[in-house]
């Protein structure tokens, strides 16, 4: 199978290049490693300098093909599809990546407008620059699991027949990318003072209110999409951000395996709530 790409718009419409008519993708970079910056700081007399971080750039990625057509004037309209679906002034679409291996998405938006070559009969060669400010892939599709809540016992047989209750409140949840990703989480009441705890790393996130049984809590980790807000029966939302604990933190899922477990503080509202985690892995590179 070779490459294929899918741009869909903030209205919707989409555009797929790929070995068909009438769009046709020739080439396409940028999928690789993207630009970076090393963060470092240097003292007196230092030999070398010592590493803080490594800041990643937008993600350029460059797509060349052409517009397929058995006449000038079905190119021409095709034309106009495409200039209409990749207008820059829709802001942020998906990009979708296809290789031989699996899919992957993407943010992206047009830089500029797309370039136009030559014309060849009734065959029009584009070429298409995407600027992707997030500049990690993720999967296609957005991945969900709730946390449960079990409760049983251990019983020992014979001459110890006493029987051990427990209960949990919990998930693992696997990180598959290649760095720590946001969650959203959806917290449905009830709960008093609702917490999420990510037990890998320590870190929780815990809101001061109460949740009816109705009421749907949502929080959402991500650099610069961060929202603390309770959905409402009547489908408003309540923004409750300033209502966050102090010592809470927007925590995200590290690689690997990550314990996630939920509280509150009024007894017996565990085993009634419901509470699932949305994520997308994200990856450096497809």
């Amino acid at each position: 199978m070779m490459e294929t790409v899918t741009f869909t718009n903030s209205r919707g419409e989409s555009l797929l290049l790929g070995t068909s008519k009438p769009f046709y993708l020739e080439r396409i970079t940028g999928t690789g490693g993207v630009p970076s910056n090393i963060l470092s700081t240097k003292s007196p007399y230092q030999d070398g300098s010592s590493f803080i971080d490594m800041q990643l750039a937008d993600r350029p990625i460059n797509i060349r093909g052409g517009i397929i057509a058995r006449s000038r004037q079905e190119m021409y309209q095709y034309r106009r599809d495409f200039m209409r679906i990749l207008n820059p002034k829709l802001g942020l679409g998906t990009l979708v990546y296809t290789n031989s291996a699996r899919s992957y998405a993407i943010k992206a938006v047009v830089e500029g407008t797309p370039e136009f070559d030559e014309r060849i009969v009734s065959n029009q060669p584009f070429n298409i620059n995407f600027i992707c400010p997030d500049p990690y892939f993720t999967d296609q599709t957005q991945i969900s699991k709730g946390l449960r809540f079990e409760e049983g016992g251990l019983t020992f047989p014979l001459r110890l027949p006493t029987q051990f209750a427990f209960s949990s409140y919990q998930g693992i949840f696997q990180n598959d990318g290649d760095v720590p990703t946001p969650v959203e989480i959806h917290y449905k009441g009830p709960a008093l003072n609702p917490v999420v705890t990510n037990e890998t790393t320590g870190e929780y996130i815990k809101i001061k209110y109460d949740l009816s049984e109705d009421d749907v809590l949502v929080i959402n980790t991500a650099f610069g999409r961060k929202r603390v807000e309770v959905v409402n029966p009547d489908g408003t939302r309540t923004n409750v951000f300033h209502w966050i604990d102090l010592g809470s933190t927007f925590f995200q899922l590290e690689l690997g395996q990550n314990t996630l477990i939920y509280d509150s503080d009024r007894e017996g509202d565990r085993a009634v709530a419901t509470v699932t985690i949305f994520w997308n892995n994200r990856y450096g590179g497809g």
